[in-house]
């Protein structure tokens, strides 16, 4: 899931590749409210996920955020 999130934010949302690390922040990465959009945009079409910005209200880092979404996928599953 880590790199399906780093290629959306990437790819997608347009995001320099460069700062969408494992380890950096959400806002290090430049992931805005615009990233997390497209992102929910394509993990609901590609994946039948539901996630909002307010679940990811605690989510710090990019690991983070797949690891959000895979356990957000397993739950839902």
């Amino acid at each position: 899931m880590l790199t399906t999130v780093i290629d959306i934010l990437t790819v997608n949302a347009g995001l320099p590749p460069e700062p969408v690390t494992p380890d950096a922040t959400l806002t290090g990465a430049g992931v805005d409210s615009m990233a997390i959009a497209v992102l929910a945009m394509i993990l609901e079409e590609d994946h039948g996920l539901a996630v909002t910005e307010a679940d990811l209200s605690g989510v710090r880092t990019i690991a983070d955020l797949a690891d959000f979404i895979e356990t957000h996928q397993t739950a839902t599953a």
